[in-house]
């Protein structure tokens, strides 16, 4: 038997999973690292509290299969695509890392935005502006605060690009995990020259870009004694998360679009070739998937749900400590317990701005309608419902762009809830599909990446077709057609009156 072993950097933890050739993970391990969040919206990490995770993944995850590691032919990446790294000559980091959502390059998005034509800015970056999130302006905010970094700077990696340094001794980045950033060309595949050049980023301290899922080579020596790999393993770019959770779901063609509820609620469609008539407001990145394309919405996802668990459910806390009953899995019975539609309650997940159709990075989260009647229960099942529509008007933007969709695959910690699954189905009114390790499909994914191009598996249809394989259904309950109508309606008025005022 020949195993992957495929290893996603996600926002607060890295995943490893043991992948065989039979499409069965064999062992997973998750470290976790904690993210400073400050008041002005910087969100940051120390770089080797992600070594310290990226290793007792790797060593982990191999221990808990038990598999001889000279079976595990190859590593495959998947990652976060707007967390930045500054390295300096020697590849030693400069500052901390910079992680994907923060929002500290606000101004330096706008004026980015207004510098360059609307028209260029979506045909080379997919977006209808530029935005804090791109690591483009991530990297010109630390020149303007801190010039000193960005002087020092030779190489501008992203957390992927660095632990694929760590294994080959060398940077390389994917089409897909470029794509976020900024200075990268969707149409061309390329770096954005008149965006490097204004910004003053030289493409020499940018890591070589390859599609997703090429295979650079093997480990080196010295990375194979660290991690305790064999030095025969062959290291895959692999892709960015949103790209190879989307393989892993088996969303690799129009009629399936998928959702992940994580730390961000993101919703992947994939298409063949880009839209001409994109406004640029659906965020448009390459797939995971060689060639083609996808639509990305996102907004702040399930972290609003550990907000609320670790502020509000101190008594369910303890009860997990004694029992080791999960505070989710009660916070679940919670929502069961509760009617559709909160009792009139209304909450806009929007804590780290707002997704589209307002794509408002300024927007704050707002509950709305309350009442001395409601419970805890009702502000949970709020949380849900409200992601639940922010999801609805993602999905609706793309059907406007022509992309497909009649069903919806679920991934992510939130597919693990129920009664969010359900509420869901219910507000989409379209069958939500919850994949079995539907919380590893980016490891799956990009194991699937390496495969095909380590030759265990023909082709990324292929081997989705024979691995990925569904769960459960939850069907919409029509009972609660009329009610969630109703509760869109009132989210969608409340999102209008509030907006001007996010500043």
């Amino acid at each position: 038997m020949r195993y992957i072993l495929g290893i996603d950097i996600g926002t607060t933890a890295i995943k490893g999973a043991v992948i065989g050739e039979d499409g069965k993970i064999y062992g997973t391990k998750t470290s976790e690292y904690p993210l400073t969040t400050l008041p002005t919206g910087e969100v940051e990490a120390d770089l080797q509290l992600y070594i310290n995770a990226f290793t007792q993944s790797i060593k982990g995850a191999v221990e808990d299969a038990k598999v001889d590691v000279a079976d595990i032919k190859c590593v495959g990446f998947s990652s976060t695509a707007e967390t930045c790294v500054f390295l300096d000559k020697y590849n030693e980091p400069l500052c901390k890392v910079i992680a994907w959502m923060d929002t500290r390059a606000t101004k330096e998005a706008e004026y980015l935005t207004a510098h360059f034509d609307k028209k260029d800015i979506i045909n080379k970056v997919g977006f209808d502006g530029i935005y804090a999130i791109h690591p483009v302006s991530k990297i010109l905010a630390v020149k303007n605060k801190t010039p000193e970094i960005f002087e020092k700077t030779r190489m501008f990696a992203q957390i992927k690009d660095y632990f694929i340094y760590r294994l080959t001794g060398e940077y390389y980045t994917d089409h897909s995990t470029a794509s976020d950033h900024g200075f990268f060309d969707i149409t061309n595949r390329c770096y954005w020259n008149e965006m490097l050049e204004f910004t003053g980023i030289k493409e020499e301290y940018l890591p070589k870009l390859v599609e997703p899922g090429t295979e650079l080579g093997t480990i080196s020596r010295e990375a194979a004694l660290e991690f305790g790999l064999n030095p025969e393993t062959k290291i895959n770019v692999g892709a960015f998360d949103q790209g190879c959770g989307a393989i892993g779901a088996g969303n690799t063609k129009p009629g399936i679009a998928s959702e992940s509820t994580g730390s961000a609620l993101v919703t992947v469609a994939t298409i063949d070739a880009l839209n001409p008539d994109s406004q640029g407001d659906v965020p448009t990145l390459c797939s995971g998937i060689p060639g083609k394309y996808m639509y990305q919405p996102y907004c702040t996802g399930s972290i609003i749900m550990k907000w609320y668990r670790d502020i509000f459910c101190e008594a369910e806390k303890m009860v997990e400590e004694q029992t080791g009953l999960n505070a989710y899995t009660q916070m679940d019975e919670m929502v069961k317990a509760t009617p559709a539609g909160a009792d009139g309650l209304i909450m806009l997940p929007y804590f780290q701005g707002s997704g589209i159709p307002e794509l408002n990075e300024k927007a704050e989260g707002v509950y709305y309608g309350i009442n001395a009647g409601h419970t805890r229960g009702h502000f949970i099942r709020a949380i849900m419902e409200g992601l639940a529509i922010a999801l609805k008007r993602m999905l609706e933007c793309e059907e406007k762009l022509g992309a497909t969709m009649t069903e919806i695959r679920s991934l992510g910690g939130g597919s693990k809830s129920k009664a969010w699954c359900q509420i869901k189905a219910d507000i989409l009114d379209m069958p939500v599909k919850v994949i079995n390790n539907s919380e590893s499909t980016p490891c799956m994914g990009c194991a699937i990446l390496a495969g095909v191009a380590n030759g265990m598996w023909n082709s990324i249809d292929e081997a989705t077709e024979k691995f990925v394989t569904i769960k459960e259904t939850y069907y919409p309950n029509p009972d609660n057609k009329e009610i969630y109508e109703n509760v869109y309606n009132k989210y969608v008025e409340v999102t209008k009156a509030l907006n001007p005022t996010f500043k």
